[in-house]
């Protein structure tokens, strides 16, 4: 199949909007204006088989006027064969009318998707905001936040699993998987959180959408160019390809999951961000040493008691230096807020881990027994 309606199919396969279609490469139009170039050349003289028996080689030097219109100029390689033929090259207009358009078509494109990439990300910042606000610790939500973490863990462990590019199958594979589990249904604000998950679900949608769009316009602009020259035997590629950059936007230099995690799964904390290295599970009380490391107190404890001087993770030698001055307050306040069951847990192991010492120390290892 042809380029042309390749790109056409891609396109709809990919959903991609009416409104940017207007935006993308503009392919079967600069393939006629090729065409046109050829006919031009042919009225000139200038065949294929001139230009192979000849021997003769041309290529376009580009630059970019104050109105942001590129100025292509034809030049040749000094040989007496090529200086008569060059002259009539010079005066090509069919040309420069499309490296006018293709340019301009790209100029156009890199305004939409900036465009385009700052209305997604603006979609995302009020999402995280809406759920955010939602789930908020200082209400009574306590239910609906730990049913939005699990939802955004499922989300990025299904991506994982599935080894493979988040395309729009597995993104409908993971909502799939949601909706089989029920977990909507959990929350108590249903209603609000179903539309918000659906919100979520959208922007994923939307951005997959936008990348595929990026891509194959940029895919498109080198094809067109790459058919200039084979279409004409006049090297235009290397030079055009400096004059436009084919830099992605600033949501496609990262993973799916990472753009939407920055604003939304990261705003309702995650419980592997603070668990203690030592015991794996929640950091409770957290001890921050010096090198900025933090632990439980109770394996803190166990360390010095051990008399081991040195960090778990950096082998800075800090552990014998911690008091209760090194106690992150603040931290423990976020942990009371944001992991209400994880901290009561740990609350009633340490409880018991104390009394459990306590009775070992003054009845030894001997069990008590009550007759």
């Amino acid at each position: 199949m042809k380029f042309g309606k390749t790109f056409e199919k891609s396109l709809e396969d990919h959903h991609i909007p009416e409104e940017w279609i207007v935006s993308s490469i503009q392919y079967k139009p600069l393939k006629k204006k090729i065409n046109k170039v050829v006919e031009e050349m042919d009225d000139a003289g200038l065949t294929h088989e001139i230009i192979a028996e000849r021997q003769l080689m041309y290529y376009y030097t580009f630059k970019e006027n104050q109105q942001h219109e590129i100025q292509p100029k034809l030049l040749t390689d000094d040989n007496e064969d090529a200086n008569s033929i060059n002259e009539k090259m010079l005066t090509l207009h069919s040309d420069i009318v499309f490296f006018q358009a293709l340019y301009s078509q790209y100029l156009k494109l890199i305004q939409f998707n900036k465009l385009q990439s700052t209305l997604i990300l603006a979609k995302i910042q009020q999402l995280s905001h809406l759920i955010k606000k939602l789930t908020s610790s200082d209400q009574k939500n306590k239910n609906d936040m730990y049913l939005w973490r699990e939802i955004f863990n499922k989300y990025v462990e299904y991506k994982l699993d599935l080894k493979s590019h988040f395309d729009s199958k597995n993104l409908d594979s993971f909502v799939g998987h949601i909706e089989d589990i029920k977990l909507l249904k959990k929350f108590k604000h249903t209603k609000k959180n179903t539309e918000y998950f659906h919100n979520f679900y959208e922007l994923n949608l939307e951005l997959l959408k936008f990348l595929s769009f990026e891509n194959l316009n940029t895919i498109a602009i080198r094809k067109i160019v790459k058919k200039f020259d084979k279409h004409t035997l006049l090297h235009s590629s290397q030079n055009f390809n400096k004059m436009i950059t084919f830099e992605k936007s600033s949501l496609s230099t990262s993973s799916i999951e990472q753009v939407i995690s920055t604003d939304i799964v990261k705003l309702v904390p995650q419980l592997d961000d603070y668990l203690c290295p030592i015991c794996f599970s929640i950091a409770y009380k957290p001890v921050r040493l010096t090198c900025n490391h933090f632990f439980c107190i109770r394996c803190l404890i166990k360390l010095q008691r051990r008399n081991e001087p040195k960090c778990p993770i950096c082998r800075d030698p800090v552990v014998m230096d911690a008091t209760e001055a090194n106690v992150d307050y603040e931290l423990l306040e976020y942990m009371k807020k944001n992991f209400p069951k994880e901290v009561k847990k740990k609350q009633s192991q340490n409880e018991k881990e104390v009394t459990d010492e306590t009775l070992s120390t003054l009845y030894g290892d001997d069990k008590c027994i009550i007759m």
